[in-house]
């Protein structure tokens, strides 16, 4: 039985030792927000298993919106791990939810690791975390799934880099599987897949990576009764001009890039801080952690 303990303004809680796969870690980390009806303050509510927990939840913009930082202590994914986050926020909530830094996907030998992130959106969430590293003969399956509602509102996004350019590793051997889903209700608007094998075609080809080796993906969400109108896309172009924009649904815009991982970090953050006060109607803050 898990049990609760106060820690950094946020529930959390510890499990006892369990027995772990010998393949890897298996770590599960559950995230529920509520509203505070009497000051309107977005609580989260966090129970762990295995080594993925919540660092600290911390209310820079006031009691509404609730800043929590996601970390994974090994510091990296290897061989046979699996992670799985599960999300949900609840109507009159708000969340930024962010990471510390960069994943990193370790190379493997034959075993493949897993991530599975599970969000349940009714209120308003930011899905921030930053970039994910590629590690040469790594082996991952990645999932993303959102399931959103009438009033929900979300950005997004997902930075990848394949290899260590800097160390002179290229992403020569493994495969990067990954899949974005996004249903209204019951109804999928939005199914974006991606399969990497090491030294791809598709990283040279003009229609694939065109030789660049990071690559970055963002979406927001408007709640039911918005829409992304001409004036509004004209306006978020003009700003984050490097970013190829498309809406796929009335409420969905998804934006695209290709570039350097310094490059994509300050676009993806750009284009952030522009659609912020207009899908979530609150001017950008800055998480802190990013800062360190």
């Amino acid at each position: 039985m898990l049990m609760p303990q106060q820690t950094f303004g946020a529930t959390v809680r510890h499990s006892p030792a369990i027995a772990i796969d010998h393949r890897g870690w298996q770590a599960r980390l559950g995230l529920a927000f509520e509203a505070d009806a009497r000051d309107g303050k977005t609580v989260l509510r966090a129970a762990h298993i295995g080594p993925l927990r919540i660092q600290k939840a911390l209310y820079p913009e006031g009691p509404g919106v609730c800043h929590a930082i996601i970390v994974h202590p090994p510091a990296g994914i290897a061989a046979g791990d699996e992670l799985s986050i599960d999300a949900t926020l609840p109507a009159g909530c708000a969340a930024l939810l962010t990471t510390p830094g960069a994943a990193k996907w370790y190379g493997s030998h034959g075993d493949e690791a897993h991530q599975r992130i599970c969000i349940a959106l009714h209120g308003r969430l930011e899905w921030l975390p930053l970039e994910g590293i590629i590690f040469n003969r790594a082996l991952v399956n990645s999932e993303i799934n959102i399931r959103a509602f009438h009033q929900a509102r979300m950005i997004g996004w997902d930075i990848l880099i394949f290899g260590r350019k800097a160390r002179g590793e290229t992403f020569s051997q493994g495969r990067f599987r990954q899949s974005i889903r996004l249903h209204l209700e019951s109804e999928p608007i939005w199914e974006d897949r991606l399969v990497i094998d090491g030294d791809d075609r598709l990283m040279r080809s003009p229609a694939g990576l065109a030789g660049r080796h990071a690559l970055a993906c963002c979406w927001a969400l408007l709640p039911e009764g918005s829409a992304w109108t001409d004036d509004r896309l004209t306006q978020i172009r003009s700003a984050c001009t490097a970013i190829a924009w498309t809406t796929l649904h009335p409420r969905l815009l998804v934006g695209r890039m290709l570039d350097d991982p310094l490059t994509l970090r300050r676009s993806m953050t750009m284009a952030w801080q522009t659609l912020r006060p207009i899908v979530m109607q609150r001017e950008p803050h800055l998480p802190r952690i990013w800062a360190t």
